[in-house]
């Protein structure tokens, strides 16, 4: 068991599954528990992206399986992200990782073109679970 982003403890099996994962997300010491959490379950994170703009970049650059995408950041917010790389890149699904619960921006987020929408602080295995869901979805094979 691990203390995990949001200070829950997370049980930290590890799965045969790695697909590789773009971390974006203003917060460094927020991505770097997730990026602990997420190896502790075999997921790569491939690279990490401090706001919107960035993560929009290495996403066209590097092609990860999956980007998890933060919605609040300064610049270019996880929306606009999103909806940018559903544009260049639709095969590449976005998981939104909030702290806001909103049904409001699930909406907003499902419109740009998220795969799904996760609030900051739920276990990780349901992070772990849509991420391989979203892979496998895309037509990555482990």
């Amino acid at each position: 068991m691990r203390r995990g982003p949001g200070g829950l403890w997370w049980s930290t099996a590890v799965t045969s599954a790695s697909p590789r994962v773009l971390l974006v997300d203003d917060e460094p010491g927020f991505r770097a528990q997730l990026r602990e959490v997420l190896a502790d379950y075999g997921v790569v994170v491939a690279a990490e992206a401090g706001s919107g703009l960035e993560g929009v970049e290495l996403a066209r650059r590097l092609r990860p399986d999956v980007v998890l995408m933060d919605l609040r950041m300064p610049g270019m917010d996880g929306i606009t992200a999103t909806r940018r790389l559903a544009e260049k890149l639709p095969l590449c699904p976005v998981v939104i990782l909030s702290a806001y619960d909103d049904p409001a921006l699930w909406s907003e987020a499902h419109e740009a073109g998220a795969y799904s929408y996760l609030v900051k602080g739920c276990p990780a295995r349901t992070i772990v679970d849509v991420v391989e869901k979203a892979a496998a979805e895309r037509g990555w094979h482990g």
